[in-house]
């Protein structure tokens, strides 16, 4: 999957663990798509490799969609800038937002025709039918966007969501395309 289809489902995941008692903070958002970009460290042209200082160095050393695509990787990772984001912010809600969104990153890349291996201790290798930046994508990116709108909006009006149903998919219809229209132009 592409970089901005990871960001969409780490943040769809975590409004999710809002709707289960986990905080709404922007910052918690932010952290969950910082995780579901992060395994992708492994890939010297992903995002998160060109963006974060030093990122290039992982992927000389692991093959990609190997080690750091791994539920021990997300474990371990999320302790490290868990670590880091606790002595900052006082709070162990960014390092559970991190995980959450490291976690939705392996999720959407077991739909692709590559698929992942899940550990490193089991063979269990699930693979899906989706190319990487194929329009089967692009149909996962605007149905992910699309619910990932409906469901903030839920989150911050939910009364308003409730009366108003037509309307408020209507804008999230819109929202959708105003967000990722330019990036749909790009898949194959």
């Amino acid at each position: 999957m592409m970089w901005y289809t990871h960001v969409v489902f780490g943040v769809l995941f975590y409004l999710i663990a809002v709707l289960f008692g986990a905080p709404m903070s922007l910052m918690d958002i932010g952290m969950a798509a910082f995780g579901a970009l992060m395994p992708d460290i492994d890939h010297p042209k992903s995002y998160i490799s060109t963006k974060l200082p030093g990122g290039s160095v992982m992927p000389r050393f692991v093959e990609h969609r190997g080690p750091t695509h791994t539920i021990e990787a997300a474990i371990l990772i999320t302790a490290l800038v868990g670590g880091i984001a606790y002595w900052i912010t006082d709070s162990y809600w960014p390092a559970v937002a991190f995980f959450i969104g490291y976690i939705s990153h392996l999720f959407a890349d077991t739909l692709t025709v590559s698929g992942i291996k899940w550990s490193h201790f089991s063979s269990f290798h699930p693979r899906g039918k989706i190319k990487t930046g194929t329009k089967g994508e692009g149909l996962v990116l605007v149905l992910v966007t699309f619910a990932t709108v409906v469901l903030f909006i839920y989150i911050a009006m939910p009364e308003q969501t409730a009366q108003n149903l037509g309307w408020v998919l209507l804008i999230a219809l819109l929202a959708t395309f105003a967000i990722i229209g330019k990036k749909l132009k790009r898949l194959k």
